[in-house]
């Protein structure tokens, strides 16, 4: 906060804020483009952070009390009274190119401005040097503190005022994914290299992780996209948000660790799909359960439609997720994706009554317990509350609660189930958030639908299906129409 106010102090001098000015200032103004609320705004606004800087403040500003509002409107130049210019108020003198000469005739009309602002008893007027001191210590303060917080701030209300819309209209759905961001390695070959011997093989490089792979199938799908991960300030790093940036995937919650390398995941793929990965082995970059504490780290956790979580960050981090979205009202969705594998500890089994919908392979889900078998871990998590275990395998998926079975398999056309729960879990995401209700047969049999309307390719985040495609391989006829579902009794319990 501390860092945000002395660039805003430093940028009413002169001129005061505008978008020429960003531009050639000697001021480093990187904090406040990194600010999480720019970055949103710009996200939704489809401009770059630059841009979306002055706006936001002026968007802020106004939020704030009567008379500090004004001090940081005359002082950056805002201009947030000239769509309706008070009565008296010579407006080029306010917002002149002076400084000194703004301050002088902001305490000139001080009765008069704070009555256009429907103040009935001002304050009594400062003098320009009283001005100059607690007045705007504590008016720029105010102001650093709500843009760094991002506390209570509509962001998407902002950018849809701005752009001619009705701010009080609903925008699409919008679904925050905390997982892993991270540059995979693929290698093509004929077949899986023996000691010895070696094969043909094809190289490329591409954006990838098991959250990066769902926060684009869902932006794929038409939603507000936002990925909650760790990335380094590298090569990679910055690869990795233009990618996710020209994919329609909201950045701003993007954890961004200076010095550090972005993970690399070298895959081996066959021609037919099937897969094996090396994962890497220095430390991860994760984030930490300090990193949720942040207003616009929970305001996403808990405002948004949905929120999906992967077992790539650490597992107190996936619990402390759990427990701030079950505190939302009304609460988001909470899909789990049980990958990669993990053993789910205790402390953790008291936030399991909050997740929905848990998806994973018959493998990732025996492995939440050691030593069992897929059903019996299937049947731990329903008597903890999960509300339905979705196993997807290959073309298939089977979708088991506490009152029913589900089973939607189908015709497989290629062998690959890299990304198959990628696309499950975003196109499930999908109907929940746009049906507004919990998941039916037919919202599982298009989630199903969705593994196999994947585009044929090598980049699993580039395959993800769209919304049309989904429906045209549904129409299609290859989802077997005769889903499997057996009535279970209640559990007691």
């Amino acid at each position: 906060m501390v860092a945000v106010r002395g660039i805003l102090t430093r940028l009413r001098k002169r001129s005061g804020l505008s978008l020429d000015r960003l531009a050639s200032t000697e001021i480093d103004t990187t904090t406040l483009l990194q600010l999480s609320v720019v970055r949103r705004y710009a996200h939704l606004s489809g401009m770059t952070t630059a841009a979306a800087l002055p706006k936001v403040i002026s968007h802020v500003a106004r939020r704030l009390p009567p008379t500090q509002q004004l001090i940081v409107d005359a002082e950056l130049r805002l201009g947030l009274l000239r769509d309706l210019p008070p009565a008296g108020i010579d407006l080029d003198r306010l917002y002149g190119p002076d400084l000194g000469e703004r301050r002088r005739y902001l305490t000139e009309q001080w009765q008069r401005l704070h009555h256009a602002l429907l103040v009935a008893e001002p304050p009594a007027a400062p003098t320009v040097r009283t001005l100059r001191d607690n007045p705007e210590v504590r008016a720029f303060t105010a102001l650093a503190e709500l843009l760094s917080s991002g506390s209570e701030l509509d962001i998407a209300g902002m950018a849809r005022l701005d752009a001619g819309h009705d701010p009080a209209a609903r925008s699409c759905p919008t679904v925050a994914v905390v997982g892993d961001a991270a540059t995979d390695q693929i290698n093509v070959v004929e077949s899986f290299p023996v000691p010895g011997a070696s094969s043909w093989g094809d190289f490329r490089r591409h954006p990838g992780g098991k959250g990066l792979n769902r926060a684009v199938a869902l932006a794929r799908l038409g939603l507000d996209a936002r990925l909650i991960a760790a990335i380094g300030a590298d090569e990679d790093g910055r690869a990795i948000e233009s990618y996710l940036r020209d994919r329609h995937v909201d950045t701003s919650l993007l954890k961004v660790i200076l010095g550090a390398h972005t993970p690399v995941a070298t895959v081996i793929m066959l021609l037919t799909g099937e897969s094996a990965s090396i994962a890497f082995k220095q430390d991860r970059l994760r984030l930490s359960a300090a990193d949720l504490d942040s207003a616009a780290m929970r305001q996403a956790l808990t405002c948004s439609d949905a929120v999906v979580v992967t077992f790539e960050q650490a597992i107190d981090v996936v619990a402390e997720v759990l427990a701030i979205v079950d505190i939302g009202r009304p609460r988001p969705w909470l899909i789990v994706n049980a990958s990669p594998p993990t053993v789910l500890p205790g402390h953790l089994h008291e936030h399991l009554a909050a997740v929905d919908y848990l998806v994973g392979t018959a493998e990732e889900v025996a492995a939440t317990w050691p030593g069992s078998s897929c059903e019996v871990s299937t049947e731990r998590l329903l008597r903890r509350g999960v509300g339905a275990v979705c196993i997807v395998d290959g073309f298939g998926c089977t979708i088991r609660s506490s009152t029913i079975e589900l089973r939607v398999p189908h015709v497989s056309l290629r062998d690959s189930s890299a990304g198959a729960s990628s696309a499950f879990s975003a196109a499930l995401v999908y109907r929940l958030t746009t049906t507004k209700r919990a998941a039916q047969e037919a919202d599982f049999r298009w989630a199903t639908a969705a593994i196999s309307a994947r585009s044929p390719g090598r980049d699993i985040p580039e395959s993800m299906p769209s919304v049309s495609r989904i429906d045209r391989f549904l129409d299609s006829g290859n989802l077997n129409e005769h889903s499997v579902i057996g009535e279970k009794p209640d559990r007691p319990g």
